[in-house]
């Protein structure tokens, strides 16, 4: 299906890549990138349950924008909760906009025209987050987002 702004697809595969990370729970993110022709939104790298941050960290380019998703597990504290230190488990699914300064302007405008249609491809995403650095994409930052 074509995002109307820019004109540019989206690939099943992402949609299944998507639902797997978030009904499956296969895998523990998901980097997106435009094709080579920029007519469509691809899937570049699944990291498996697994893998951590750092991993997904690792996967975006210096240089070029991608959309990532990712799937973060954490505690909070619960007076209900059954384990002993009163915490109960979350899970949140953030949706990253990569968008670095070194980054071409085509690429940043195609991917920012292209970010909310793609959004609303990924049926269940929780927190937005975009980035143009790494210090902008920490654990640290996902988590004060988590709670």
């Amino acid at each position: 299906m074509a995002n109307a702004v820019s004109g540019v697809a989206v690939s099943e595969e992402c949609v299944r890549a998507f639902q797997e990370l978030r009904a499956g729970r296969l895998h523990r993110f998901v980097v997106y990138k435009m094709d080579d022709a920029v007519q469509q939104v691809v899937v570049e790298k699944v990291g498996g349950r697994d893998a951590g941050f750092e991993d997904l960290a690792a996967a975006l380019p210096a240089d070029d924008c991608r959309y990532a998703v990712y799937d973060l597990d954490f505690t909070v504290d619960d007076a209900t909760a059954a384990g002993a230190a009163g915490e109960a488990p979350r899970s949140k699914i953030f949706f990253i906009s990569w968008s670095p300064a070194s980054a071409e302007v085509r690429s940043k405008m195609v991917y920012a025209s292209s970010n909310e249609g793609f959004k609303k491809e990924l049926d269940g995403v929780q927190v937005d987050v975009q980035a143009t650095e790494p210090g902008e994409l920490t654990l640290d930052i996902l988590k004060a987002h988590a709670t």
